[in-house]
């Protein structure tokens, strides 16, 4: 029977696996098929299921391959030869453990695990908006921001609050103090700010900047979906959700949420959202010195421009031989007539003779011999005057509310910004408010002066909520996806109806439930992963003999896609990781932690790349300018990050131009060719101890007995082709190992 008209229209089920209470599972106790297998409760829910399923767990793989794969997993680098080296000579008995907390410890790991949050944030250091893509110039401080947290492990509530509401949390306003002590509470708000914005380019047509303002919120709103609830909200914007239990109602609650810090009626463009870190006295002190060495300045150059004067007068004089008496002088009394007395008659006439008019200083002073000696005193006042500017305080990008009411929001009928509807209030989605679990906007702010809606700061505090459904769900799934290649739920960024099933449904919640019991630790996380034997299986087939033949035949029938975890997946370098173990295994890697990035340019073939004598360029690719429609060419290439609006899950692809760009781009001959320089210095005398140090740069381990036969074979021809070809042939070697497979793939 249809609904009346009065009855609002059905929508899915909201009993769903992801909107209920997390729950904490037992860890099943497992069968003495396995004994001594599982080293920790993830361990003892992966084997139930193989067992259940007949399978059994992969032997461990080899400590030099597990040694690479961490080193990978949590620094995205190739391990050294010395920590190779020292690894496998270190025989205590927590030894792993040790190696664990050494790289978690790292600044190479706080830049790993702060590229995979950049993801999800959907960082760019550009504006977006087609071609016009503008500058984000202080994006990299929210970059450097992450990067911190991550490495010293911020509890990841905390880390969610700062990036909804760190000004409401410090009660910060715009006309207050802002020093160095809120200086990462402000920084963190430009998580908001990351999706796309194009205001700053909007033409002035009153509907286009309507669009254009929406757009930058729609942008956010998608980014919370993602980010923290896992579903995909933006379905809503037009019409009550088809596949989730989500009204649109509930989507423009969400935006109301929102849009204190982006009200029209306050709009600020992407450059105008700016802040200086101080004091309001240091900012009104700094602007007295700025004033002050303003007009020191302005009064020198009118000196050096009265002294020039006369002299321009006679050059305009000398220059006119020949002309007419009258048109001279007409030109002599525009040019000796104040410019603000100066009628459109003067203005038209000194244009027209601007080539004379506007003579350089430098020809002046090589005409006339004496101006340049009474110039110059003025002029090396002038020059340390310039030198000797106030330093500017340090600015920074931030997201944070006008001082004022909020302003009314309305739900756009059909989700057409031309067309508003019915008011909406501040919410969240009804789906997930029920029960203890409410949106409270009673107390905005620990800060009683706090003079904002609290909107934002009510929302960070919901999401962050320990009874909370699915934040701890969906960034455990994340977690467990970025080690095993595959989440427990395979859509990462959508854990809703429309989403995955879980392959492992108590895990997940075990898993959640122990997140936010360890006091919401992203470390302790990798902890339980890495020092589990599920993450420690082999994913090698080719040396199982015997009745292990037999386990394996069963385990790909019944198993193929490996969604159990009988083995440790094969899985390819992403794109950062490949540039920079490739600069890595080169010697050239510059490490500098943190800073502004290094910008990309176009080639003469229109590559995207780093011109090699730029500063910074040889950094780690999280350095990089990140432009929305102008990404690294070899980071494209190999999937890189494509924040439009944000990138909550790469998408692997095996296409020919990746082997192309390993064989014949510049960056990869130029990394084959410093390797080669490095190789040939190890030593002069022995081309297979040389053979086994490339191996080991580039794999991690020593070469095969048929690979360093071939090797040295190889380079022994090569080299007697002709003279001085040993460079040549050590440069061709070392770039078939950065594009093998060994390299670029981690097992």
């Amino acid at each position: 029977m249809a609904s009346s008209a009065a009855e609002p229209p059905s929508l899915p089920s909201a009993d769903h696996w992801a909107f209920h209470p997390i729950g904490c599972p037992a860890v099943p106790t497992v069968s003495a098929a396995n004994p001594g297998w599982a080293r920790n409760p993830v361990d003892r829910f992966l084997l139930t299921r193989l067992e259940q399923a007949g399978l059994e767990p992969s032997p461990e793989a080899d400590r030099r391959t597990l040694f690479r794969r961490l080193s990978f997993d949590l620094r995205g680098l190739p391990p050294t030869r010395e920590e190779i080296a020292e690894f496998l000579a270190d025989s205590r008995v927590d030894a792993w453990e040790r190696w664990v907390e050494r790289f978690l410890s790292s600044a190479a790991y706080g830049e790993r695990w702060g590229r995979h949050w950049l993801d999800v944030a959907g960082y760019a250091d550009s504006n977006g908006y087609f071609n016009a893509d503008s500058d984000r110039p202080l994006a990299w401080k929210y970059r450097d921001y992450v990067v911190r947290s991550i490495r010293s492990d911020k509890p990841f509530d905390a880390f969610i609050r700062d990036q909804i509401a760190g000004d409401e949390l410090v009660g910060f306003v715009r006309d207050g103090d802002s020093g160095p002590a809120i200086a990462d509470a402000l920084i963190a708000t430009h998580f908001l700010r990351n999706p796309p914005d194009g205001t700053g380019e909007s033409d002035g047509n009153p509907l286009e900047v309507k669009v254009d303002q929406y757009t930058v919120l729609e942008g956010a709103v998608q980014l919370v979906g993602t980010a923290f609830l896992g579903v995909t909200l933006q379905c809503a914007r037009c019409h009550d959700h088809k596949f989730e239990p989500v009204r649109q109602s509930d989507y423009y609650a969400l935006e109301a949420v929102l849009r204190p810090a982006f009200d029209p009626g306050a709009w600020r463009k992407p450059q105008a959202r700016k802040l200086d870190l101080a004091t309001r006295a240091e900012r009104e002190r700094r602007a007295l010195e700025l004033a002050a060495h303003a007009r020191e300045v302005k009064t020198l150059e009118s000196a050096i421009a009265a002294v020039q004067t006369p002299y321009r007068r006679r050059w305009i004089e000398e220059s006119s031989a020949g002309r007419k008496a009258d048109e001279v002088k007409a030109v002599l009394q525009a040019f000796d007539t104040p410019e603000a007395q100066r009628n459109d008659t003067m203005k038209s006439l000194l244009k027209a003779q601007a080539a004379v008019v506007d003579v350089e200083g430098s020809v002046l002073t090589r005409t006339y011999p004496e101006l340049k000696a009474a110039l110059a005193p003025l002029q090396q006042t002038l020059e340390r005057r310039r030198a000797a500017a106030p330093q500017l305080i340090d600015s920074i990008s931030v997201l944070d509310e006008p001082v004022s009411a909020a302003p009314a929001h309305h739900l756009l009928v059909r989700g057409n910004h031309a067309n508003e509807g019915a008011e909406v209030g501040p919410g969240v989605p009804e789906l997930l408010s029920g029960g203890l679990l409410r949106f409270d906007l009673s107390s905005p702010s620990a800060d009683s002066t706090h003079r904002t809606s609290g909107r934002r700061l009510a929302l960070a505090q919901w999401l962050t909520d320990p009874r909370h459904p699915l934040v701890a769900r969906v960034w455990v799934n994340r977690v467990w996806k970025l080690h095993f290649g595959e989440g427990l739920v395979a859509t990462a960024d959508n854990l809703g109806r429309s989403g995955g099933t879980p392959s492992h449904p108590e895990l997940l919640d075990w898993l959640a439930s122990e997140f936010i019991r360890s006091g919401w630790s992203l470390k302790h996380l990798h902890r339980l992963l890495v020092n589990s034997s599920a993450w420690r299986q082999s994913s090698r087939f080719d040396d199982r003999t015997g009745p292990a033949v037999g386990a394996l035949a069963r385990a790909q029938q019944v198993d193929g896609s490996n969604r159990l975890l009988w083995h440790y997946p094969i899985r390819r370098l992403d794109a950062e990781a490949l540039r920079d173990s490739m600069l890595a295994a080169s010697g050239e890697m510059d490490t500098r932690v943190g800073g502004p990035y290094t910008p990309i340019q176009a080639d003469a073939a229109g590559q995207i790349e780093v011109n090699e004598s730029t500063p910074g360029a040889r950094r780690r690719s999280l350095y990089l300018q990140q432009r929305r429609t102008q990404p690294l060419n070899l980071l494209e290439v190999f999937d890189g990050p494509q924040p439009n609006p944000v990138c909550i899950q790469r998408n692997p692809s095996t296409v020919v131009l990746q082997s192309l760009s390993l064989l014949n781009s510049d960056f990869a001959r130029r990394r084959a060719s410093a390797m080669a320089r490095r190789v040939l210095e190890f030593d002069a005398a022995d081309s297979e101890r040389r053979v086994t140090a490339a191996f080991e740069l580039t794999t991690g381990r020593p070469p095969t007995g048929p690979e360093r036969t071939a090797a040295v074979a190889f380079l022994d021809h090569a080299t007697r082709r002709r003279v001085g070809a040993e460079t040549r042939a050590w440069t061709d070697f070392c770039q078939m190992l950065l594009a093998g497979n060994a390299a670029v793939y981690v097992e």
